[in-house]
């Protein structure tokens, strides 16, 4: 990823596939080098859709992250990757909020 700065990883099915314990470690790593503007959560993965809350669980656990972090795993991250204008991610806090 430092080699190759437009590259983001998604974590969403990691998690369910990897053992907690693991995981933390692997996100707070991808954190500590500085990468939290390009992590991910991925929710379209149509295989596990059983599990996504599972998933999040994870991340909402993770004491190491702050509200904000959280925030550019599950939301952020993804509406900068994808370009969206600030019209659509005023709309996307909207329908969340209702």
């Amino acid at each position: 990823m430092y080699q190759y700065p437009t590259v983001y990883v998604d974590v969403s099915t990691n998690l369910h596939i990897f053992d907690k314990r693991t995981m933390l470690m692997y996100l707070e790593q991808l954190m500590l080098r500085g990468l939290g503007k390009r992590i991910m959560f991925g929710s379209d993965q149509m295989w596990w859709p059983e599990v996504i809350g599972e998933c999040i669980e994870v991340i909402q656990e993770a004491d190491f992250l702050t509200r904000e972090q959280k925030a550019d795993i599950f939301y952020n991250n993804a509406a900068r990757f994808l370009r969206l204008s600030e019209e659509q991610i005023a709309a996307h806090h909207r329908v969340t909020s209702e």
